[in-house]
């Protein structure tokens, strides 16, 4: 579990998992503004305990708009 500070590209290439998962997103919110960002996902049909959580991840506004950017770069969304 983390809160993302920052983003760097890797320099290797990504193979595709043979597991799929659910991630499940929330969001912490004061004075109707959201604040942080949250992404969890819960273990696999595979592993001993299915639907446990698994990993969270924490996004700031700074580091959600910088994944959006990323993002929409990246998949070229407008």
């Amino acid at each position: 579990m983390a809160l993302v500070t920052a983003f760097e590209e890797a320099d290797f290439q990504p193979k595709t998992h043979p597991t799929t998962v659910i991630c499940k997103w929330s969001v912490l919110k004061h004075d109707g503004q959201a604040q942080l960002l949250q992404l969890d996902t819960r273990g696999s049909n595979h592993r001993e305990n299915p639907n446990k959580l698994s990993q969270t991840l924490q996004f700031s506004r700074e580091t959600a708009k910088e994944l959006f950017e990323i993002l929409k770069s990246e998949f070229q969304f407008e």
